[in-house]
């Protein structure tokens, strides 16, 4: 015998003892007193043992709750469906626990998509939920800086831009400061949130500098730092050739050396007479070692065919040209650059130009000035664009290699208006676009490393170790990839500077503390789960299944009910004897 029919016959004997007792007595309201005994046997023993009722049940379905859902949330998916709830999740006591994704789909092996609800899926259950049907319903973000882009390395002496958005800090401003605490940019946050400073990298090293946010009000709301690694570049080879001498050449030159540019030039001055820096030799074997040849119309123009033919077949075979436009193009020398798939005719255009705003650019640049050409061509690119849009330098590929067409006259004048970085950066982006591209094997390292979290390289060597901040040294398991490359995943356990030791190279690259930047890392794990989220509209696994229908109503019909019970016992008068007196 079960424990409700015990407690059914002990409720119904109990029932039927009153509505005896109640039957014999002479008392007013006798058939509502006995119909409301009986009622609350039946209610006192639903009360306990609930009937059930049949509910639509997704058994294909797992609603997974994460860190971040509210309680609304939580509580929507309590009843008819299968929940569970990951570490971080406050939930009630009803709900399912489980250590991670993992271990949640071997509990439910039928499941074959999964409702995401709150933050997202952290890293560590992002590949248990690949090859399953996602939905995603985020909780909203957090206070703080939610996106950020920055570059990991930055060549030495270059101006470098860091972009993001900040949520919910309308009217606020946002500032860059240096390692030692100065601030080097500042700016006000736009509508939506997003800004965009820039520094300049002046040294090669390791640098720490930090993001400030600060609210309408002036004061600070949160502070996260942003890790900057500039390096050395590798010298690129210019190989630079000039009819005439010009206050353009004098500052590229100085920016080369200072650049760490292996220049070799030559700069006619007179028939036969040149200013030379280097041996300057048009041969096959000197152009396969150069990645950069700089020509103008006049340096071209006293090119032998010979000459001309070889730096053809360099650019075919990967080398960079820039046709630089010192002055009026002679209609032959257009005619031959043509062949480069470039038509350059004498144009009546305004020669005074700006070159268009970007991050690292000052509040006004000095106005610069541009040839009086007209440069179109077949699938070209805009290689630098004045403030109206319109270009001064274009470039195309041609082979394995590319070409382009230079006609900014004076760009030097940004170092005299006092931006000498923005005269380098201008340059050495211009001549990374078009130089001979190298293959450097470098390992590909994790972005935003952060404590306990796993962080994943690749490109090593089988000897590759990881030195941490105390000095310790950590062996990491490699594996080959199906591409052939060596990979392996590291969780650190110490914020702060760490390198990779991977054959003769040492790479930095920084570990952020658990509790840092959490806004970011917050949207960051919500932005990795919304790419899983698809659509999945099958319903194979739809069934109905009996659930005990919720108490309260029971508990509050009951108590109903034996409260006017009370109340109309306690208003019956006892009878007594005629004669008797009542006890005091």
């Amino acid at each position: 015998m079960n424990s409700a029919l015990i407690v059914a016959f002990v409720l119904a004997g109990a029932a039927v003892l009153g509505v005896w007792r109640t039957a014999r007595a002479t008392n007013a309201h006798k058939t509502l007193r006995i119909l409301l005994q009986a009622a609350a046997a039946v209610l006192v023993y639903f009360l306990l043992f609930p009937p059930s009722t049949d509910e639509r049940f997704d058994s294909a379905t797992l609603v997974v709750l994460t860190p971040g859902a509210s309680s609304d949330q939580s509580a929507g998916f309590a009843r008819g469906s299968a929940v569970v709830a990951l570490p971080g999740t406050t939930a009630s006591s009803s709900i399912e626990r489980a250590p991670d994704l993992g271990t949640a789909l071997r509990r439910h092996p039928d499941v074959e998509r999964i409702k995401v609800v709150g933050g997202g899926l952290p890293a560590r259950d992002l590949d248990a939920a690949r090859g399953l049907g996602v939905e995603f319903d985020a909780a909203p973000l957090g206070r703080g800086i939610v996106e950020l882009s920055a570059p990991s390395f930055v060549p030495a002496g270059s101006v470098w831009n860091v972009s993001g958005r900040v949520e919910d800090e309308s009217g606020g401003r946002i500032e860059l400061r240096d390692p030692a605490g100065a601030v080097v940019a500042s700016a006000p946050l736009a509508a939506d949130g997003t800004f965009t400073l820039s520094a300049q990298a002046r040294h090669a090293g390791d640098a720490l500098f930090a993001l400030r946010v600060i609210d309408q009000t002036g004061k600070p709301r949160e502070d996260a730092p942003l890790p900057i690694i500039a390096r050395e570049g590798v010298g690129m080879r210019v190989l630079l050739l000039a009819g005439a001498p010009d206050p353009e050449l004098k500052y590229l030159r100085r920016w080369a050396v200072d650049a760490g540019v292996q220049l070799t030039s030559r700069i006619a001055v007179s028939d036969g007479i040149a200013l030379r820096d280097g041996t300057a030799m048009l041969t096959a074997e000197t152009l396969a070692q150069t990645d950069v040849v700089i020509v103008d119309e006049r340096a071209w123009k006293t090119l032998d065919a010979s000459a001309k033919a070889l730096l053809t077949d360099a650019l075919h075979e990967g080398l960079g040209i820039v046709l630089r436009v010192s002055g009026p193009v002679p209609d032959d020398v257009a005619a031959q650059w043509q062949d480069f798939g470039f038509r350059v005719e004498a144009s009546d255009v305004a020669q005074n130009v700006a070159l268009q705003r970007t991050a690292g650019t000052q509040e006004s640049d000095p106005s610069l000035s541009r040839r009086a050409v007209a440069v179109e061509g077949a699938d070209v690119t805009p290689l630098l664009l004045a403030s109206d849009g319109s270009p001064v330098a274009l470039w195309r590929a041609e082979g394995q290699g590319r070409v382009a067409v230079w006609w900014l006259g004076d760009s030097y004048r940004l170092s005299l208006g006092g931006d000498p970085g923005r005269f380098g950066t201008l340059w050495s982006e211009a001549l990374t676009t078009i130089a001979r591209a190298r293959a450097r094997e470098q390992p590909r390292m994790p972005m935003d490393a952060r404590v306990n979290e796993r962080s994943a390289f690749c490109n090593l060597a089988e000897d590759a170790i990881v030195e941490q901040p105390d000095a310790t040294r950590v062996a990491l398991s490699i594996e080959k990839s199906d591409a052939g490359l060596g990979c392996a995943a590291f969780w650190p356990g110490q914020p702060g500077w760490h390198t990779l030791v991977s054959g003769n190279d040492r790479w930095s690259f920084r570990v952020r503390a658990p509790d840092e930047a959490k806004a970011l890392m917050a949207a960051q794990t919500a932005a990795a789960t919304a790419l899983l989220a698809g659509h999945d509209g099958s319903e194979s696994g739809v069934s109905m299944r009996p659930v005990p229908m919720p108490r309260w109503p029971l508990f509050l019909a009951a108590l109903l009910t034996l409260a006017v019970l009370w109340w109309l016992e306690r208003g019956r008068e006892p009878e007594l004897p005629r004669g008797a007196m009542p006890r005091a």
